[in-house]
């Protein structure tokens, strides 16, 4: 009989995971010091997805000069990118208030980081929260007309794009809960070029045809895509060497 490898029991991996998680969090909030970790939230599972287990690691090396970070939640992934490329200029951008809060908390120390209390679509809208009993990091929007009443300011990749005071956006990051099906599916020609890294987990389990949007809107000769955990990535072929 061959030799028989017994499985770990899933609560000594949790409890492991845990603990490597808190490990660093501990290590982290000397290096920034604002950084704050909601308890009984998925604020631990975000740090330990991005901190931990790496998903937001590029695939390339590159040292880009402006990063969107289109969802930012609470400002995780932007003191990733800071800490990993501190000449950049990052653009974190995130629609929920409570969020945005610590946001602006966990970031304020961090001369870098320009905070965009917004949710991002494919026009300057108003946007209605559609599952408003869903987590603060799970809600889906919609449109709403002009004159109705509404709980987020939208705005266009290009738009800030057009703001910030480049021309190429090196890092776009975009974890939106299923808008991303809205941004590729119009008017993406309009900043879509501009682009040399995406970055981003497609939703279509919360809205149908976001990958589908995605993989139409972009050409598939133009890029090379890697998986990171739930993370795709996509790189312009001659970025990768």
């Amino acid at each position: 009989m061959g030799k028989v490898t017994k499985l770990i029991p899933r609560p000594v991996v949790e409890g492991t995971l845990r603990l490597a998680t808190n490990v660093l969090i501990r290590f982290y909030s000397f290096k920034f010091k604002d950084l704050s970790i909601r308890k009984g939230t998925s604020d631990h599972y975000v740090f330990r997805d991005i901190f931990l287990f790496g998903e937001f690691r590029l695939p390339v090396n590159i040292q880009p000069k402006l990063i969107i970070d289109a969802g930012a939640y609470i400002g995780l992934s932007a003191l990733y990118y800071s800490n990993k490329y501190p000449s950049a200029k990052i653009i974190a951008i995130e629609p929920e208030d409570t969020n945005f809060e610590m946001l602006t908390r966990n970031t304020e120390s961090n001369p870098n980081i320009q905070r965009v209390n917004a949710g991002v679509w494919s026009s300057n809208t108003n946007l209605r929260i559609s599952n408003k009993s869903s987590e603060k990091w799970a809600f889906t929007v919609e449109e709403v007309p002009d004159g109705q009443p509404f709980d987020i300011r939208a705005v266009t990749i290009d738009s800030v794009l057009e703001n910030s005071g480049f021309d190429t956006i090196d890092v776009l990051k975009i974890d939106i809960e299923g808008s991303e099906k809205e941004i590729f599916s119009k008017n993406a020609e309009k900043w879509l070029p501009r682009v040399n890294v995406l970055v981003l987990e497609l939703h279509d389990r919360m809205v149908e045809g976001c990958s589908d949007a995605l993989y139409s809107a972009i050409n598939k000769d133009d890029w090379k895509e890697f998986r990171e955990g739930e993370k795709v990535i996509l790189v312009r072929k001659e970025l990768v060497k």
